[in-house]
């Protein structure tokens, strides 16, 4: 992997003046909260307009890589911190396997009890109590919402409460992380967040669509998060206050502004200027926030490198949609890995800071580790491109482009949306080409995006970042499939279906020892890189970026959250 200027970017960041970590003598103690400090607005850019602060979006396709917009606005029943530690947050305590509140059943059921904090309450003052968890999973059970092939969604065969603060979660089969349940630290939810029925309980019995546009999900959302919502200017800001009723404290920094900066020129001249404090969630994509860095004096500006998403090129998995139909075979997307330079890409395109990606697992984790030595690697190769062309009965033609047998010539699509994914494809798409592959080039509209079933009826191959690790893993599988009969609801817009993906996902899932799981994840990886239904590309650094008011942020490890500690930020 091409890392050359990671660590020198790392160090500037690790030399910065910020918080220390909280200290705790078990991960079941909960971060300590400073004081609260005079009135003043921490002002946030973010990339685009949220469709939602729900933790877990519904009813339409999430915008792709906003975590900062929803963490201030939610509290889940466990925290996890920039070392990977566990802590309780709406909970007393988490469960504990082979105890009370942990229990596996011969059956391959299981139970997992979480007792609530004390005095919790909703933004709008109304008590939290574990109905609003029966209310949750009320909410993202019924079939027309989509969630009920996602995790845990479909792990879970119902929620009880016992009394107002015991929450009793009876699994279908068992799920390892069901002791830390969280929907803020991954890049794709994997908890049970609480909706307040005292809201939305009219809504649900009068049908899903007086649900869905419920002003609750936007402009009247009322979460148990550090920041209560005040303002929400659409196509413009949000505004927040301190929430004095947080369960970990009230937040240090008593306001917060969060701008909606669609122009990353416009988000650094912002920050450059002193407008706002923090660039969030790729409002200052890495060419931009290399220039802050470059411009703003030593140690006055600081940069997080996020890895929340994993960039692969996949191929249209459906028969129905695939042309040529010589995708689908598994020669020709081996040829076509070979035939993609990734660290040269790497090297030109994002001066190095990207990891180059071999799996769905980052490198930073000990099932990335596990799965590097077990997948099938494609360094660039043209040789061994053009060896397994030949042998799926390939030859050239004019111009140098492969012709099949019948005098075909191989032509398709390689297509992309946005961002720094639309320079990727220039550069993937003018390799293939220089290789033998007559491919076109088309940049989805920005309108059509978010639309699942364009992004899953393409005819080639797709460019998208999507989630990584254990989140990504779960968007996988047969049952995830967007397809005209369940709406086009789904993760796995590329139509893969594979049997032995299927088992080995439902393995890793249901594996409560973590030997066992480290072997699920490297055989996933392995499968998935021998039939290639997607090139593996990059773990895309998505950057965080600083000024030196702010003091808080903590590196962090792939699978948390930049703003686990928002609560404890301040500004001087």
């Amino acid at each position: 992997m091409s890392r050359a200027m990671f660590v020198p970017l790392l160090l500037v960041w690790l030399g910065a003046s910020c918080a220390p970590p909280p200290s705790s003598s078990s991960p079941a103690s909960s971060p300590a909260t400073s004081p609260a400090q005079p009135a003043r607005t921490l002002v946030v850019s973010v990339p685009s307009e949220p469709k939602t602060l729900a933790a877990r979006i519904i009813g339409q396709p999430a915008t792709g890589g906003l975590i900062f917009s929803r963490r201030p606005f939610n509290a889940d029943l466990a925290l996890v911190d920039d070392q990977s530690n566990v802590y309780p947050y709406l909970a007393e305590g988490l469960p504990q396997l082979n105890t009370d509140s942990w229990k596996v059943f011969p059956d391959g059921t299981m139970d997992t009890t979480y007792r609530l904090k004390p005095n919790l309450v909703w933004h709008d003052g109304a008590p939290h109590t574990a109905d609003d968890f029966i209310f949750s999973w009320q909410v993202y059970s019924t079939p027309q919402i989509g969630q009920t092939s996602s995790v845990p969604i479909r792990l879970i065969a119902n929620v009880e409460a016992p009394d107002e603060r015991t929450v009793l979660i009876h699994w279908r089969q068992p799920y390892a992380t069901a002791g830390a349940l969280q929907s803020l630290a991954l890049s794709a939810p994997v908890g049970l967040p609480p909706l307040p029925r005292h809201i939305l309980g009219q809504s649900l019995e009068a049908g899903v669509d007086a649900l869905l546009n419920n002003s609750f999900w936007t402009s009247g959302y009322v979460g148990l998060g550090p920041y209560r919502l005040d303002r929400w200017e659409p196509g413009g800001f949000l505004e927040a206050s301190a929430f004095e009723h947080h369960a970990l404290g009230a937040p240090r920094i008593q306001r917060m502004k969060i701008l909606f900066m669609t122009d990353a020129n416009t988000a650094l001249a912002s920050i450059l200027s002193g407008e706002t404090q923090v660039a969030a969630d790729q409002a200052l994509p890495l060419p931009q926030a290399m220039t802050f860095l470059q411009q703003w004096p030593a140690g006055e500006g600081i940069m997080v490198p996020a890895f929340v998403s994993w960039l692969a090129a996949h191929f249209q998995g459906r028969s129905d949609y695939v042309n040529p139909a010589a995708l689908q075979d598994v020669r020709v997307r081996q040829a076509l890995a070979y035939a993609v330079d990734r660290v040269g890409i790497n090297d030109s395109l994002y001066q190095g800071q990207f990891f180059v990606a071999d799996s769905l697992f980052p490198p930073t984790s000990d099932l990335g580790r596990a799965a590097s030595a077990a997948v099938t690697k494609y360094p660039f190769d043209l040789n061994r491109s053009a060896q397994l062309m030949a042998d799926a009965g390939f030859t050239k033609g004019p111009g140098e482009i492969y012709l099949d047998r019948n005098g075909e010539r191989f032509s398709a699509e390689v297509r992309a949306s946005s961002g720094s994914v639309v320079d990727a494809l220039g550069a993937i798409a003018s390799g293939w080409r220089q290789a033998g592959f007559d491919f076109q080039e088309f940049v989805v509209p920005a309108a059509q995006a978010q639309d699942l079933q364009v992004k899953s009826t393409y005819s080639g191959v797709q460019l998208s970042p999507t989630a990584n690790g254990e989140s990504g893993l779960n968007s996988m599988g047969s049952g995830n499939v967007p397809t005209a009969s369940n709406q086009w609801r789904g993760n796995a817009w590329d139509g893969y279906s594979n049997p032995e993906l299927d088992r080995l996902i439902g393995v890793f899932g249901m594996a409560l020892d973590l030997a066992q799981r480290t072997r699920a994840a490297a055989d996933i990886a392995k499968l998935y890189s021998t039939d290639v239904p997607a090139i593996s590309l990059f773990f895309p650094v998505t950057p965080w970026v600083f000024t030196s008011e702010v003091s808080g942020p903590q590196p962090r490890p792939a699978e948390n959250n930049v703003a686990w500690n928002l609560h404890e930020w301040a500004l001087r």
